[in-house]
C-alpha cells in the first residue's frame, strides 16, 4: 500500500509541475498555413489527422549557437505526416490531445497531457506525462516521470503515432550514462507496430498481367499440374480444374486435347481428353471426364482425384480446333462428353467477343445429363453471335418438363437451326455412331464434307496400358513384309492392323497420345504403300515429306520405318 500511494503522489506531483507550465502565458504557435496572419478572433490551430500541417515557425529569437537540421519527424500508419524543426521548440513542448498543448495530436489512448520534450543545453529529453497508456522509446517502455536523453535515430511510439528523431551532434556512445527501460513482452495493439516481416504474398499478386513475363507457359511437353477444384458437372461427369505447382500460363488451341499419365495399380497408363476450358482464361486447365461402364481411367479418375493431388499430363496435341479451319460462320455438333472440345472453342469466341457467327447444336439423352446446361443458357442469353439447341433422344422421369427438341438429329432439325449451313464448317465431337449418323444426314443434305471436322471418341481416347505384347498378332488376308531399320526387326503384317498395334506387339517404341489420327505423336518416316483411315489428319506437306501416322495407317505393300 505505501508503495502504491508513492507512485500516486509521485503521479500528483509531476502533473502538478507540467500543467503550471502548460499555462503559462508564453507558448509557441503552431500555424495550419503559410503567410497567414492571425487576428484576434481566430483561434490557434493544432496539429491533427485532417489535413497535411506543417509548421512555418515556433518561436522567434532563438540561440545563433544552436545545431541546425535537428529535425523530428511525425509518423501515422508508417508514413511522415509532419517535420518540425527542433531548434525552433521552446525550452517546453508539451505533446497531447490538450487544447492548449504544443503539439496536439487525436488519437485513441492518447492522453490529453501525454508527453514533454525539454530542450537544455543543446540537448533534448522526452519526459512521460501519460499514467495510462505510456510511451515507447525504442520500443521500451517509459515510465511515469522517467526522463531519457534523445540520440539521433531515436523512435519515440504514442498511441496511433511515432515520432523519429534526426539529431546531428547526439550520437549515441557507450560512455553516456543510460536508463534502463522496462522491456516489454508484447508491444499493446493501440501501438503503431512496423510490420517487421512482410505478410506472404496473396495469391492473385502472383498472376498479375503485369508479372506475365516471369511466369511460365504450358505449350508442350510433359507437365505436373496441382488439382485446384473438382466440379460436379452431372451425377456421373466431373470436372477437374488444375493449375501450375508454379503459376503457370496454359497455352493452346481450343479443343486441343491432353494426355494424362497416370500411375494406377502399379501400372503406366496413357489416357488423352479434350481440354474443355479455353485459352482465354489462361490460368488454369480442365478437362471433364464422364464415367463410362468399365471405364479405367475415367472412374479412376472420377474415384481418386482429390483436392490437391498433382498428375502428370503431356500435350498440348490435336487438329481438331477452329484455329485450323477459320471461318466466319460455324456449326457445332457434339453429344454427351463430346461436348468438351465444342466447348472449348465456344468459351473461346464468346470471351473473345470473336465476329464469327455460331449456331451449337448439343445432343444428351435427358436434362438431368446436359452438361454445362446453365452456361449453354447463357451463350444465347449474353452472346448474339451464339443460337444454341439442345435435343434430348430418351425418355425420362422426373417432374422437369422439357419443351425444346427432342429425338436424334434429322436434316430439318440442322436446317431450321442453320438455313445456311452449306456457308458453315462443322465441329463435330460425340460417340461413333452418333457422328456416323450425323455424317449420313449431313451427306443427304449435300453438305460440302472438304468443311465437316470430326474429333474421333469424343473427350478420351483409350491407350493400351504400357505393357508390351511379345506374342505375334494374328494375321488374316495378304501379308507384307514391314522391316523395322533402327530396331534392326523385320515382321509380317496384314492390310488390317494399325502400323503402331503392330510395332507395339514387338516391343518396339513409337510415340503416341491420341490413337485416332489427330494430334501427330506418332509421326514416323515410311517408305512403302500404305492406306489411312478417313480420321487421319495428316497434312499434304507431311506426306509428301515420306512421314505417316502410325495410330491410323495399314500396310498395302511391304515396307520400311525408320524406328
Amino acid at each position: 500500500m505505501m508503495d502504491n500511494n508513492n507512485n500516486k503522489t509521485k503521479s500528483a506531483e509531476i502533473n502538478e509541475i507540467w500543467i503550471s507550465e502548460l499555462f503559462k502565458k508564453k507558448k509557441p504557435v503552431f500555424l495550419t498555413q503559410t503567410e497567414k496572419k492571425t487576428t484576434p478572433s481566430s483561434k490557434n490551430n493544432k496539429l491533427s489527422t485532417v489535413s497535411e500541417l506543417w509548421i512555418t515557425h515556433l518561436f522567434k529569437g532563438f540561440k545563433t549557437d544552436l545545431i541546425g537540421n535537428d529535425k523530428m519527424s511525425i509518423l501515422k500508419e508508417g508514413r511522415v505526416i509532419h517535420e518540425i524543426d527542433l531548434n525552433e521548440l521552446d525550452s517546453i513542448t508539451f505533446i497531447g490531445r490538450h487544447p492548449s498543448a504544443d503539439i496536439q495530436l487525436e488519437s485513441y489512448k492518447l492522453g490529453m497531457l501525454h508527453a514533454g520534450i525539454i530542450k537544455n543545453n543543446q540537448k533534448y529529453y522526452l519526459e512521460n506525462i501519460d499514467t495510462l497508456s505510456g510511451t515507447l522509446v525504442n520500443r521500451k517502455k517509459l515510465q511515469i516521470g522517467q526522463k531519457v536523453l534523445l540520440h539521433d535515430g531515436y523512435l519515440v511510439d504514442l498511441p496511433g503515432y511515432q515520432l523519429h528523431f534526426n539529431i546531428a551532434n547526439m550520437r549515441f556512445s557507450e560512455q553516456e550514462e543510460t536508463i534502463e527501460l522496462e522491456e516489454l513482452d508484447e508491444i499493446p495493439d493501440f501501438f503503431y507496430t512496423p510490420i517487421i516481416k512482410p505478410p506472404p504474398p496473396c495469391p492473385l499478386l502472383s498472376n498479375l498481367i503485369d508479372a506475365r513475363d516471369a511466369i511460365s507457359i504450358w505449350s508442350e511437353g510433359v507437365t505436373i499440374l496441382k488439382v485446384a477444384d473438382i466440379i460436379e458437372e452431372t451425377h456421373d461427369v466431373k470436372t477437374f480444374r488444375l493449375v501450375g505447382e508454379t503459376p503457370l500460363l496454359f497455352s493452346y488451341k481450343p479443343g486441343q486435347f491432353a494426355t494424362f499419365l497416370l500411375d494406377i495399380n502399379g501400372k503406366t497408363v496413357q489416357r488423352s481428353y479434350s481440354m474443355s476450358s479455353s485459352p482465354s482464361r489462361p490460368h488454369v486447365m480442365e478437362i471433364t471426364v464422364k464415367r463410362v461402364p468399365s471405364g479405367l481411367v475415367s472412374n479412376w479418375l472420377c474415384d481418386n482425384i482429390k483436392l490437391g493431388d498433382r498428375v502428370n499430363i503431356r500435350g498440348p496435341s490435336g487438329k481438331f480446333t477452329c484455329f485450323e479451319f477459320p471461318s466466319r460462320k460455324m456449326l457445332f455438333i457434339g453429344a454427351g462428353s463430346g461436348i468438351t472440345p465444342i466447348m472449348s472453342m465456344s468459351r473461346w469466341i464468346a470471351d473473345t467477343a470473336a465476329d464469327i457467327d455460331v449456331k451449337l447444336l448439343a445432343s444428351f439423352r435427358t436434362p438431368n445429363e446436359i452438361i454445362f446446361r446453365k452456361e449453354l443458357d447463357m451463350f444465347s442469353a449474353r452472346h448474339r453471335s451464339f443460337q444454341v439447341a439442345i435435343t434430348l433422344t430418351a425418355g425420362w422421369q422426373g417432374t422437369e418438363s422439357w419443351t425444346g427438341l427432342t429425338g436424334r438429329i434429322t436434316p430439318e432439325m440442322i436446317k431450321m437451326l442453320a438455313p445456311d449451313y452449306m456457308d458453315r464448317h462443322l465441329f463435330m465431337c460425340g460417340p461413333e455412331p452418333f457422328m456416323n449418323s450425323v455424317k449420313e444426314v449431313m451427306q443427304e443434305l449435300g453438305f460440302n464434307m472438304n468443311n465437316f471436322h470430326i474429333e474421333s471418341f469424343g473427350s478420351a481416347r483409350t491407350t493400351p496400358s504400357s505393357e508390351k505384347i511379345v506374342e505375334p498378332l494374328k494375321l488374316n488376308g495378304k501379308l507384307h513384309k514391314v522391316v523395322f531399320s533402327k530396331s534392326g526387326i523385320t515382321v509380317d503384317t496384314d492390310e488390317n492392323i494399325p502400323l503402331l498395334n503392330l510395332a507395339e506387339a514387338y516391343g518396339i517404341e513409337i510415340d503416341y497420345s491420341c490413337r485416332s489420327g489427330s494430334c501427330g505423336a506418332c509421326s514416323i518416316k515410311c517408305s512403302g504403300d500404305i492406306a489411312e483411315n478417313d480420321e487421319c489428319s495428316i497434312s499434304k506437306k507431311e506426306k509428301e515429306s515420306g512421314f505417316i501416322y502410325a495410330c491410323c495407317s495399314v500396310a498395302k505393300g511391304d515396307l520400311n520405318i525408320n524406328v
